[in-house]
């Protein structure tokens, strides 16, 4: 009666046996090829064997517990020895799968190979010849066994590394949003540092106010390119006059409708608004002025107050066609120009004696002709 096969064993002792032992499956329906087998492998205590009458039965087998070393007679009751190597092999890629042939020819060696053994033992067996074969195969599944944990020690290390290079990538973009951020910052600063330098030197010992205004309208022009610019001052009971003006592209008869309009609706709002005011869209331009003027709408608008300490000395507007949009580094300018603006209007104002010590008014009477260009 052929041996039966144990019931597999547990995952702990599974685990224990595959490092500690060598598996050997004996596929054959007889019993001499067993017992010579034992013979062959007995006393050594880290082999183990089992024995398969049929086909189905090994692979029952295997399917429970894998075996480092096959054995396969090329005669079984249910099937051909060379298509259980094949099956095998396909399948279990690791396993050593010798042949044993009682008619062993070059045609038997050459299908066997084709099969994927990795070796042919002819019946009958020789104690040396088995025992050499064993060792062989010994040897292979230790150094199997090694490759195998250098490439699991591998795969966890490249699986860390891989892991590592994500963190780093991830740091590198963080640290090159952070560096853009930071030159962008520095380069708005150093927009800001250039504008304020020159405005002010420009503007450091002008005391007339028409030649400051002046001044101040061409700067804004010739950094903002073509616009049309309007400088409107405060006046008494919270209104303002126009103080200069550059027309670029309004029509002569609607310039005074316009210029009217921004001194009574849009100045008085900019004054309420702490930050400056860059309106690009129709529907933001048409809050912004009102409307009385709403064929500005396709304009882009700025408008700025020049503040000194708490009171507000001008408001600056600039507006041109929204297909020729402002730069947005002519806002920076915009930002370092008012409260140099705001000093030079405040200096002007302390020297003709209309700045009172307790309460600079906003609402001083602040006489002066319009400047046009």
């Amino acid at each position: 009666m052929p041996h039966k096969s144990q019931p597999p064993p547990t995952g702990r002792q599974k685990a224990r046996k595959r490092s500690d032992d060598l598996h050997i499956l004996l596929v054959d329906p007889q019993d001499d090829l067993v017992r010579f087998i034992r013979q062959a492998v007995g006393g050594q205590r880290r082999l183990r064997l089992i024995h398969s009458a049929t086909a189905a039965e090994a692979r029952t087998q295997i399917a429970c517990e894998p075996a480092d070393l096959i054995f396969v007679a090329d005669r079984l009751p249910d099937g051909s020895g060379v298509e259980l190597v094949r099956q095998l092999s396909q399948g279990h890629s690791n396993v050593q799968i010798v042949m044993v042939s009682d008619h062993a020819n070059m045609d038997v060696a050459v299908a066997a190979i084709r099969a994927g053994v990795c070796d042919l033992l002819a019946l009958p067996l020789d104690q040396a010849q088995l025992s050499a074969c064993i060792q062989r195969v010994r040897s292979r599944h230790m150094r199997d066994q090694i490759l195998t944990n250098r490439i699991g020690r591998l795969r966890r290390l490249c699986r860390k590394l891989n892991q590592a290079r994500l963190d780093v990538a991830e740091q590198v973009d963080v640290l090159c949003n952070d560096l853009v951020a930071a030159y962008q910052e520095l380069a708005s600063q150093m927009q800001h540092v250039a504008a304020s330098g020159e405005f002010s030197a420009m503007v450091r010992n002008e005391l007339d106010l028409e030649q400051l205004l002046r001044r101040s309208l061409e700067f804004i022009v010739e950094k903002s390119g073509p616009t049309n610019a309007a400088i409107f001052l405060p006046g008494t009971m919270d209104e303002f006059s126009l103080g200069g003006y550059v027309n670029y592209d309004c029509a002569t008869e609607s310039t005074d409708i316009i210029l009217e309009h921004f001194a009574d609706v849009l100045a008085p709002k900019v004054i309420e608004h702490f930050d400056l005011v860059h309106a690009t869209s129709a529907e933001t331009v048409c809050r912004w002025i009102g409307d009385d003027v709403t064929f500005l709408s396709q304009s882009h608008l700025i408008a700025f107050a020049c503040r000194y300490e708490e009171d507000t000395l001008a408001v600056i507007t600039l507006f041109r066609d929204c297909s020729d949009p402002f730069d947005p580094t002519f806002v920076e300018t915009c930002d370092a120009v008012a409260p140099l603006l705001a000093a030079s209007l405040a200096r002007i104002i302390r020297v003709h004696h209309r700045y009172l010590p307790d309460s600079f008014e906003t609402g001083g009477d602040v006489d002066v002709d319009r400047i046009s260009f």
